[in-house]
């Protein structure tokens, strides 16, 4: 999950968006095609994985309630897997991904870009 944004940082830092470098977003936007179309060919039991790293790159584009919705249903899977818990009371406390906190950083939906 720590590879999808493209940056050779700490996981850490990469998974909390707080990385000194700038995430290739449309390496960002293809890894979350290929995980929702893996999540619709897994079975129930083997899909919270997959759902929260969907709920990462959601909350890397600061849809915070999206990701919340991911994680909801990652913890429906497979209740005690923990990343998924985690993560859900991380963006449940309101905390926002550290690149949108910069606009040269922040995800633009494609047509928005800068100029």
């Amino acid at each position: 999950m720590a590879d999808i944004p493209g940056i050779d940082e700490p996981m850490d830092r990469v998974l909390l968006a707080q990385t000194h470098g700038t995430p290739q977003w449309s390496r960002v936007e293809w890894a979350q095609q290929l995980l929702l179309r893996a999540y619709t060919h897994s079975s129930t039991q083997h899909s919270a994985p997959i759902l929260t790293a969907i709920a990462y790159v959601n909350w890397w584009e600061g849809r915070g309630s999206k990701a919340h919705q991911f994680l909801e249903l990652a913890l429906e899977a497979d209740p005690a897997y923990r990343l998924a818990r985690l993560s859900d009371q991380m963006i449940g406390s309101g905390m926002v991904a550290g690149w949108n906190m910069d606009k040269d950083r922040a995800f633009r939906p494609w047509g928005l870009e800068a100029s």
